[in-house]
């Protein structure tokens, strides 16, 4: 459930974008240089009519990002810089308000309101940015003083105007996000926007070129259009590479998924720890992209399993031989280089193959399959080894009885220092103590053994 400072800063966003509308509205309205030039109300309204539509036009179906909590991005950004070049904080806000509104005109209401502010307080405040740094807006230019713009020597208003217009809105959205989700709002931003700020910033040279099309003699509206073909191009080339980014990920779900399809005993182990490894990496502090990435080594931990001498492995009750554990210590390096060839988000670079390989490291240097120890083992390995031996004690298995969250607890305190990292256990007990540690109860009683227990198989 949101909090009620959720709900109050949803409102107040929402008021003070509104009422800052009206305020810079009555402003212009009133304003001596309106008054002066005796400006018809059909010639703003013609021009900001027709931005309006392209604005409606390129924020048509959004793409949706990838990663954890990913964000829906349009080609709408490229209008909407336009917009502040050529009409500034009072016209541009409109249209983006009015066009985001069209948009979402079946969200809840209260989305749309706090949509309509922060449209309003974001887009002015990248405007008040362009203009301090010497920014001049085309359109009142022209009305007013009857002169262009120079584009050629507004570098620095132009690049600001730019990053303020994006970082803005993102910043008011990740508050908000985090209040719902009570986490940090940075942490929300990097993992919610970072796919979509060099894709967004990069549009800005189509929104320049708008304006700049727009003030040129001779070519006007009719040519400012025109550039939507191009955005729209993009955007179908953008789209087509993220449902290919999205057809990697469901791939590396099916695959995790797979490993114990078998087994409907087995079948939610991975899904498990993935949710014990994510709840340790929050109560610790990791940031949200390095918990995408320790996502991603939970679903993955065990896909080296799929040795084909695993299968006979896995079902067979009691110890494993000498040579069945030759074969269990394999498949930390099985998984590792698997999951590096399935390894698609830039931003991991690696990482989640070596947390996979590293999940049965032990703190005193005893694990396998390499025998780090210490600090040598990185936190979301020792995060992963953690979550592993308590789903594995706490869901019933062929070769152990089930065992007690508190039993488990004891016996991973028990270890703690030697076998298991004791910051990571002290989080678990953290979590049991709040009762916010969400354990699943097993489907049945006599389980094959899918995980990693203390003393326990693979």
């Amino acid at each position: 459930m949101p909090s009620r400072s959720f709900h109050a800063y949803m409102l107040l966003i929402a008021a003070a974008g509104h009422g800052l509308l009206i305020w810079l509205s009555v402003a212009l309205w009133l304003s001596q240089e309106w008054r002066q030039r005796q400006i018809a109300p059909l010639l703003p309204l013609a021009v900001v009519g027709f931005f309006l539509a392209l604005s409606i036009l390129a924020g048509m179906q959004p793409v949706r990002m990838p990663g954890r909590g990913g964000a829906n991005t349009t080609v709408g950004f490229a209008v909407d810089f336009a917009c502040l070049i050529i009409f500034g904080p009072v016209l541009g806000s409109w249209i983006v308000v009015l066009s985001d509104t069209v948009l979402l005109w079946r969200s809840p209401w209260l989305r749309r309101v706090f949509n309509n502010g922060m449209l309003v307080l974001s887009f002015t405040g990248a405007c008040w940015v362009y203009q301090a740094l010497g920014g001049r807006y085309v359109f009142w230019d022209r009305l007013l003083f009857d002169r262009s713009v120079p584009f050629a020597k507004m570098a620095l208003p132009l690049a600001a105007g730019a990053v303020a217009d994006f970082t803005f809105p993102t910043i008011l959205v990740s508050i908000a996000m985090a209040l719902w989700e009570r986490r940090s709002a940075l942490g929300l931003w990097t993992i919610s926007f970072r796919w979509v700020v060099p894709r967004s910033l990069a549009l800005a040279p189509f929104g320049l070129l708008m304006a700049m099309v727009y003030q040129a003699e001779g070519l006007g509206l009719f040519a400012v259009a025109l550039l939507l073909v191009p955005l729209i191009g993009a955007r179908f080339a953008f789209k087509g590479a993220m449902d290919m980014l999205e057809v990697h990920r469901q791939t590396v779900y099916a695959l995790s998924n797979a490993l114990w399809a078998y087994d409907s005993y087995t079948r939610t182990h991975s899904e498990s720890v993935t949710r014990y490894a994510l709840q340790l990496g929050t109560e610790l502090g990791l940031s949200a992209a390095r918990l995408e990435v320790l996502e991603w080594a939970g679903r993955l931990h065990d896909i080296g399993k799929v040795h084909r001498d695993w299968d006979r492995i896995i079902r067979k009750p009691g110890k494993p031989s000498s040579q069945e554990w030759e074969v269990i210590r394999q498949h930390p390096v099985e998984g590792g280089r698997l999951a590096e060839k399935m390894e698609f988000l830039p931003h991991t670079q690696g990482e989640v193959a070596k947390i996979v390989r590293a999940h049965h490291e032990r703190l005193d240097g005893s694990g396998y399959p390499d025998g780090y120890s210490g600090n040598t083992i990185s936190l979301e390995a020792r995060i992963l080894a953690v979550a592993d031996a308590f789903e594995a004690m706490t869901a019933s298995r062929a070769y152990h009885r089930q065992r007690s969250v508190e039993d488990a607890i004891a016996e991973l305190s028990r270890c703690a220092g030697s076998q298991f990292d004791a910051q990571v256990v002290d989080a678990l007990v953290a979590l049991a103590a709040r009762g916010e540690l969400e354990v699943a109860a097993s489907d049945q009683p006599g389980a094959a053994p899918a995980a990693d227990s203390v003393g326990g198989k693979g």
